[in-house]
């Protein structure tokens, strides 16, 4: 995530977002900027009610296989529940520009972002499902070639 986003959220949210906790800053891109600020609201609404799990430690927050993932220390069930939906809805968001994904792309082997239908053509990815399909001819093509040796 560019600085000046990054910089937004550890102004905006410092009880849950500590630059010596989250030292990478946010291992993500800048559209899911909208998606985390909204989890950080409701978390923060959630601690304000429940102020003895003023001991939740945020410990990361990134992109994995295309989905936002964020790691935390502490919390109870309504605090997984609402981290659980935020990294649920980051599918129907495009990483890069915050607008409603079409699917999951591929935009290097074992790297994956879900994508607006903008930023999947701009870029050329390829989706998951026809990358799957090439691996899948080239499994059968190497088993092929053994098979003949």
């Amino acid at each position: 995530m560019h600085t000046e986003k990054t910089e937004r959220l550890f102004q905006e949210f410092p009880e849950l977002f500590r630059r010596e906790r989250l030292i990478h800053g946010f291992a993500c891109q800048d559209g899911w900027f909208e998606l985390i600020r909204v989890l950080a609201g409701r978390l923060r609404e959630h601690l304000v009610q429940y102020p003895h799990l003023k001991n939740l430690e945020i410990d990361k927050v990134q992109q994995r296989m295309g989905e936002l993932q964020v790691k935390i220390r502490g919390g109870d069930a309504v605090v997984h529940n609402l981290i659980r939906k935020a990294e649920q809805e980051s599918r129907l968001v495009c990483e890069l520009d915050g607008k409603p994904a079409i699917g999951l792309f591929v935009c290097a082997p074992h790297w994956f972002r879900y994508l607006c239908e903008t930023c999947s053509e701009l870029h050329g990815y390829m989706t998951i499902e026809d990358y799957l399909s090439e691996e899948a001819l080239a499994t059968m093509a190497r088993e092929q070639m053994q098979q003949t040796v």
